[in-house]
């Protein structure tokens, strides 16, 4: 999934790994229970939100959350997000991210080459 028609999430705790981290499986995986946990807490809110890992192509592919709604994606939809991401992994153990990235079954090397691949 490309970044066209979405709203960059780039979480500021998360940008020194975004562009450089080598292990992209582990980052689609945090990312990807980022996005869950984002999701589930805007959801009352802001049902018509959508937010996704995507590929970001800018000096190379990356991945990163984005936000689509239908041209209803408010305009503090990056500072709300990224406030909510630092909650989550402030009150967040490393267990809880470790029992979603390894009890779902997923190929998580397989879903970093699937999005950020040509």
């Amino acid at each position: 999934m490309s970044d066209a028609g979405y709203t960059i999430i780039e979480p500021p705790s998360l940008e020194e790994w975004l562009g450089t981290v080598k292990n992209r499986a582990m980052l689609v995986a945090l990312l990807s229970w980022l996005q869950l946990r984002l999701s589930e807490t805007l959801k009352d809110n802001s049902p018509a939100l959508r937010i996704d890992v995507i590929r970001v192509d800018y000096l190379g592919a990356y991945p990163a959350l984005g936000v689509h709604g239908n041209n209803d994606v408010p305009a503090d939809i990056a500072e709300r997000l990224n406030a909510l991401t630092e909650q989550i992994l402030s009150s967040s153990s490393v267990a809880d991210f470790l029992n979603f990235a390894l009890d779902d079954g997923i190929d998580w090397t397989v879903e970093a080459q699937t999005l950020l691949d040509p």
